[in-house]
């Protein structure tokens, strides 16, 4: 895993005593994070490459009243991981020709807790992901969907052969 921070208001945030307790454990991550002062700077780092290819996922309301926010269409993480994950060479999902090669790496890309992502933050992404919700309750916490995202992705992994899981 690799954390990367856009802008974040405190520089020293990772390095914070609650911050730490907060990562159950994971303050490798934390240790490692990297500061950046924008969005091209982050995913620029991981374009280099000994990662291959990347697959930018966005994240997003896949709700009516954010229509507007994305040209591209919404995937459930959970299908979107398996079709990209498959065995077959018919991959139908946005970044499948990356996969190619095998060597490919995952860039998940989450707005902020207030404001989420821009337009312009959409257009950096190969994929726009949104959680299934109830439209009347669209939009989840940035925690809350770091984790399920998360959780669709490692479970992907694990049903997946052609995929290492990391």
């Amino acid at each position: 895993s690799d954390l990367r921070l856009v802008a974040p208001k405190d520089v020293r945030v990772t390095g914070r005593k609650q911050c730490k307790e907060m990562a159950s454990g994971a303050t490798d991550v934390l240790d490692g994070a990297g500061i950046f002062e924008n969005i091209e700077d982050a995913l620029a780092s991981c374009v280099s490459s000994e990662y291959g290819d990347v697959i930018v996922c966005g994240t997003g309301m896949p709700v009516d009243m954010c229509s507007k926010r994305a040209s591209q269409k919404y995937y459930e993480p959970r299908k979107y991981f398996e079709e990209l994950l498959s065995e077959r060479n018919d991959k139908k999902v946005p970044g499948a020709e990356k996969c190619l090669n095998g060597n490919v790496t995952i860039a998940f890309l989450f707005g902020n807790e207030r404001r989420g992502m821009t337009p312009e933050d959409f257009e950096k992404c190969d994929v726009v992901l949104g959680v299934p919700t109830n439209p009347a309750f669209g939009s989840l916490n940035l925690a809350s969907a770091v984790q399920l995202i998360a959780y669709d992705w490692r479970m992907a992994l694990r049903a997946s052969t052609s995929f290492e899981a990391l």
